[in-house]
C-alpha cells in the first residue's frame, strides 16, 4: 500500500503541475513489448519491473500465495501527440489558443479511455478473481482500485511476486496484460513496495 501511495504521489505531482497550466492528464502509457502468454493469449508488457532489490533476488522466496495485495490500475493517454501539441499551444503566448483552458471533462473525452474500454478492463480484472474496491471514470485521473491474493496477481499479470526480504515484495518478471488493452491500461501500481524499503536495506 505504501508503494501505491508513492506512485500516486509522483503522478499527483505531475498532475498538479499541469493543472497549474489549466490541464490534466489521464495516465501514463508504457512502451509495451509483445510476448505470448502461457495460454497462447497475446499479451503485452505494461511496465518495467523495479530492479533495486535484484542483488537479493537469488535468495528471494515466493511471497505467500494468500497474502492480499492492494493495487490501482491507471489508464493510458490516447492521442499523446495531439495532447502534447495542445499543451504547447496553450502555453505559447504567440498561439491563438494561448491560455484557452480545457476542462477536465473535455480532456477526458479527447484523450481518455471510452466507457466501453473502462468497463471491459473492469470485467477482465474481475474475471481474474480480483476484487474491485473503488473506481472513477470521466475525470483526469481515472482509476480502478482492486485487491487480490498473490496467487491471483501472479496469474493475472503473469508474474511471480517474490519476497527478497521480510514484507518486501517485488515481481520477478515485468507484468503483462492482454494485448487488447494495449494503449488502454497505462500502469498497475502496487505490484511492489520497493519504493518504501528502508534506506539501510542491503
Amino acid at each position: 500500500m505504501d508503494a501505491l501511495r508513492s506512485s500516486r504521489f509522483r503522478h499527483a505531482l505531475l498532475y498538479g503541475l499541469l493543472v497549474a497550466s489549466g490541464l490534466g492528464v489521464c495516465g501514463c502509457a508504457a512502451s509495451p513489448e509483445n510476448s505470448a502468454a502461457a495460454n497462447a493469449t497475446p499479451v503485452v508488457q505494461v511496465q518495467s519491473r523495479p530492479t533495486a532489490l535484484d542483488p537479493l533476488m537469488a535468495r528471494a522466496k515466493e511471497a505467500p500465495s494468500d497474502h492480499v495485495m492492494t493495487m490501482e490500475l491507471e489508464f493510458a493517454v490516447r492521442n499523446q501527440a495531439q495532447l502534447d501539441q495542445l499543451m504547447a499551444q496553450i502555453e505559447d503566448p504567440h498561439s491563438p489558443r494561448y491560455q484557452q483552458w480545457v476542462t477536465p471533462e473535455e480532456m477526458h473525452t479527447r484523450f481518455g479511455e471510452t466507457q466501453a474500454e473502462f468497463d471491459a478492463v473492469a470485467s477482465w480484472l474481475q474475471s481474474q478473481g480480483l476484487t474491485i474496491t473503488d473506481k472513477s471514470f470521466g475525470t483526469n485521473e481515472d482509476f480502478i482500485r482492486f485487491t487480490g491474493t498473490v496467487a491471483k496477481v501472479d496469474q493475472a499479470f503473469q508474474v511471480h511476486i517474490m519476497e527478497p526480504q521480510f514484507e518486501l515484495y517485488v515481481p520477478k518478471e515485468a507484468p503483462v496484460i492482454p494485448a487488447q488493452y494495449n494503449g488502454v491500461i497505462g500502469r498497475i501500481n502496487g505490484l511492489d513496495n520497493v519504493g518504501f524499503m528502508s534506506s539501510g536495506t542491503n
